[in-house]
């Protein structure tokens, strides 16, 4: 058993090596470079807790469903839907700040 374990644990890395070397290999970028005007947005999203920035990101800039995200992020649709509404109250508190602060 312990013989199997390692085969299929070697085999899953040698896999995921492949996968990283295709990925690597590309050269033009997976998404169009954003507009300069969202910096402040992103900049604002980057500074969110891992699991909403992740989320966030997935569900508005690479338009997944919550379904689609859920399975991305490996958790249930409801935990994705929490962690968008923590992100929008947030965001919506900081960049009002921001906005609020300049002359």
């Amino acid at each position: 058993m312990a013989a199997n374990l390692a085969t299929s644990g070697l085999r899953r890395r040698v896999v995921e090596a492949r996968a990283l070397a295709r990925l690597a290999a590309r050269r033009e970028p997976a998404l169009d470079p954003l507009p300069a005007e969202n910096a402040d947005f992103w900049r604002a999203v980057r500074a969110l807790p891992q699991r909403q920035a992740q989320a966030v990101a997935l569900y508005y800039l690479e338009d997944r469903s919550i379904a689609q995200t859920a399975v991305v992020l490996d958790c249930a649709e409801g935990t994705v839907r929490a962690h968008l509404a923590k992100a929008r109250r947030t965001l919506a508190r900081r960049l009002r700040l921001d906005a609020g602060e300049e002359p």
